[in-house]
């Protein structure tokens, strides 16, 4: 408990001094934390966005000419992973219908660690109008082609009602035509954005000095006191316990124990022991654990039941599918198979 209350006195500490120095976009203006899990300490990340939206592509000017600043999905990800924000792929997806090529909804769901050690759990809904969206595109691009006619005028080049009208035509039949053509990637990410806002209490918009300020962003991270035999052996009990689900129960291969009373691990083959006790004057040799073949040398079944074991393992439903794993070529297996193996595991989540 001595150790949690330091931790979280230097936190407050640090916390004082960004405010003080006003040099900083602290995103938790108001946070008191009281008590804390001692699995856990609170951590202070700091990021930095590029304010220039011509040089790195996380910022964008709302309306042209406004000196309003919105973040973009690459800057709202930087300080999301500095969060620890965790997605739910499960729980997240579109939801409107299809029946209307103009409007695409989507939904999102995340989770962020808090100070007991338990999660916080928020969603959002974001819904995509191409009518609304292309009406903004032309309003945008009426006034940024006023001020360059005025530009143009008073550096006396010619550019007619005409020019400045076509100028506008074409802006928008290509700004529409991208909107329309990424339209389903625009609505999850503009749900992923209300999410990461909603958690985090970002701004709508800043200006262009706000944005050159770092952002100071708190996590939640594991930090458990190792020095304590009780936790180290508990850590190493989890380390092992993972590592007997990843190579099968013991009736197969050998199954890893941890005996923290003696301070050894066990690491006898499954079956061994009643040899061993009946008949230790014949020394026989321990068989080698079994190596898991790789996926590329698996026959076609083979493929396909380890794919299904591992889509369990991963939370992918079969109704993902477009057809069944059966079906899929040698090609498809295999990237299948790489995707799966880049996914969490259900039981890591902190989602139903």
């Amino acid at each position: 408990m001595e150790k949690a209350a330091k931790s979280i006195e230097k936190f407050q500490s640090e916390l004082e001094e960004y405010r003080k120095k006003n040099q900083y976009n602290v995103l938790v203006p108001t946070v008191t934390i009281q008590e804390i899990s001692p699995f856990h300490k609170p951590v202070l990340e700091i990021v930095r966005i590029n304010p220039d939206p011509k040089a790195g592509g996380e910022v964008y000017e709302v309306v042209w000419g406004s000196g309003n600043y919105s973040l973009r999905a690459v800057a709202l990800n930087k300080i999301a992973f500095a969060a620890g924000i965790i997605w739910n792929a499960k729980n997240s997806g579109r939801t409107d219908d299809g029946s209307d090529p103009s409007i695409v909804s989507y939904r999102a769901e995340a989770a962020v660690r808090k100070e007991d050690g338990t999660y916080m759990v928020r969603n959002a809904e974001y819904m995509l109008d191409l009518s609304v969206v292309e009406q903004e595109i032309r309003d945008s691009y009426e006034q940024k082609s006023q001020a360059l006619m005025r530009e143009k005028k008073a550096k006396n080049e010619k550019w007619t009602e005409e020019d400045r009208k076509s100028y506008v035509e074409k802006s928008v039949k290509r700004d529409v035509l991208q909107k329309r053509k990424f339209r389903l990637q625009l609505a999850s990410t503009g749900a992923m954005d209300r999410v990461i806002r909603m958690i985090l209490g970002l701004k709508g918009t800043y200006k262009k000095e706000e944005l050159e300020k770092p952002f100071v962003v708190p996590k939640i991270a594991f930090s458990p006191d190792v020095s304590d035999p009780k936790v180290r052996d508990l850590l190493l009990r989890q380390g092992l316990d993972a590592t007997n689900v990843l190579f099968g129960p013991a009736t197969e291969r050998s199954m890893i124990d941890y005996q923290p009373e003696h301070k050894v691990i066990d690491v006898t083959p499954a079956g061994q022991e009643a040899e061993m006790e009946s008949g230790r004057d014949e020394e026989k040799p321990a068989p080698e654990p079994a190596k898991e073949k790789p996926f590329e040398e698996m026959d076609a079944k083979g493929q396909v039941e380890y794919l299904k074991g591992l889509m369990a393992k991963k939370g992918y439903g079969e109704s993902k599918l477009k057809r069944s794993v059966e079906s899929f070529t040698e090609i498809e297996k295999g990237k299948f198979h790489e995707k799966l193996k880049g996914m969490p595991d259900v039981e890591e989540l902190p989602f139903e």
